[in-house]
């Protein structure tokens, strides 16, 4: 390839990428403009509808509340949110997989660790939760672990029969 045309070859490569970079820096730019007048639509697959539209409320940087349409039909279906503040983690993720307006399934964060304690569970989609399931290896769930262990058989026997409930799976009632 002569000089010339790797001369060419050059400039054309490095006007593109000063084009590409100079788009990313104003789409920076714009970005805390947009941030700051509430809810932000994210268009993450190219398609005609929104994915996600997040929320920073107390405008401190962080979102506080994130939707997203995961099954691409352009209805929100699953809400990510922070219901005690920013604490860089999230309390609440709720599944609404019929799209209905209340979620199907709930996990939430009970003790402001990393992780979820709680399912809850709505099976007959009435709006109320049916279940409140302990997550497998979660926090609470080796607290559990370590009751049942140290708990002698007989010992949740007679608790179950005082109570009515489960020494290992207790159901309180759900809201």
């Amino acid at each position: 390839m002569p000089i010339a045309s790797r001369t060419a070859l050059r400039r054309t490569v490095t006007t593109a990428l000063i084009a590409v970079v100079c788009a990313a820096a104003a789409l920076v730019a714009s970005a805390p403009a947009v941030a700051a007048a509430g809810w932000q639509n994210w268009q993450l697959d190219r398609d005609w509808c929104y994915d996600a539209a997040t929320l920073d409320a107390d405008a401190n940087g962080n979102n506080d509340q994130t939707w997203f349409d995961l099954d691409n039909d352009c209805r929100w279906d699953t809400h990510v949110y922070n219901t005690r503040g920013w604490d860089d983690l999230l309390e609440e993720i709720g599944y609404d997989m019929n799209e209905n307006g209340a979620p199907e399934y709930v996990m939430q964060d009970s003790n402001q660790r990393v992780g979820f304690e709680y399912l809850y569970i709505d099976r007959n989609d009435d709006g109320q939760f049916d279940l409140r399931r302990i997550i497998p290896r979660s926090d609470l769930d080796a607290i559990t672990r370590t009751t049942a262990y140290n708990a002698s058989s007989t010992l949740m026997h007679q608790f179950r029969m005082r109570t009515g409930q489960s020494l290992l799976y207790p159901s309180f009632p759900t809201p």
